[in-house]
């Protein structure tokens, strides 16, 4: 079962295609600047410049392929069966939902991301990024999460049992340091 139902409603890549990128009337772009890809090249799925895909999916892969999200924003992606790694890099509004990854999943460069692991992944790595939501089954809960240079960052894990609602863990983004007996003690902040 998916956690957030709206992240994960899919339909094949084939029957989905990106809207070209728009222009807003200051100049500024708003979307992608080149045309939408979802291929894969040698053992890397490439998803670049989608823009409003909503259900994208890969569903055939395999342990030693990586999947890469370039420059994606308001896209959904769900990636079926179990990868190597998966890198989310300067994405905005993008939703990924994954089963397995072996080495584990980056996220940098980002804003406004839900990502969700229905199975397992060892470890999540979060730079530069801003407001994430990483949802993580019942598998993954013992997965690592090493953040830098990040905020608005928050765990959704499990409740107590199936009826129960999902409970909502900030990553700390304050820190305080002590210099004590010769090195330094860094400690999150707790504000009561």
């Amino acid at each position: 079962t998916f956690l957030r139902p709206e992240v994960a409603s899919v339909v094949p890549a084939s029957s989905s295609k990106a809207p070209a990128a728009s222009k807003a009337g200051s100049g500024e772009k708003t979307g992608p600047s080149r045309p939408a890809k979802l291929a894969l090249e040698g053992n890397k799925w490439v998803v670049e410049f989608q823009s409003g895909a909503q259900g994208l999916r890969i569903t055939e892969t395999e342990p030693k392929q990586t999947i890469y999200i370039y420059r994606c924003e308001n896209t959904t992606i769900q990636i079926s069966g179990k990868v190597n790694t998966i890198i989310i890099d300067a994405c905005k509004k993008v939703g990924v939902v994954f089963e397995n990854a072996i080495s584990g999943i980056e996220v940098v460069n980002s804003t406004g991301l839900e990502v969700q692991v229905t199975g397992k992944v060892p470890s999540v790595a979060i730079d530069k990024t801003t407001g994430i939501q990483l949802y993580l089954g019942k598998d993954a809960l013992d997965t690592e999460i090493v953040s830098s240079k990040s905020s608005e960052m928050n765990v959704l894990v499990p409740g107590k049992d199936e009826n129960s609602d999902l409970v909502e863990i900030a990553i700390p983004e304050q820190y305080k340091t002590l210099y004590k007996g010769g090195k330094l003690i860094t400690e999150s902040v707790q504000h009561v």
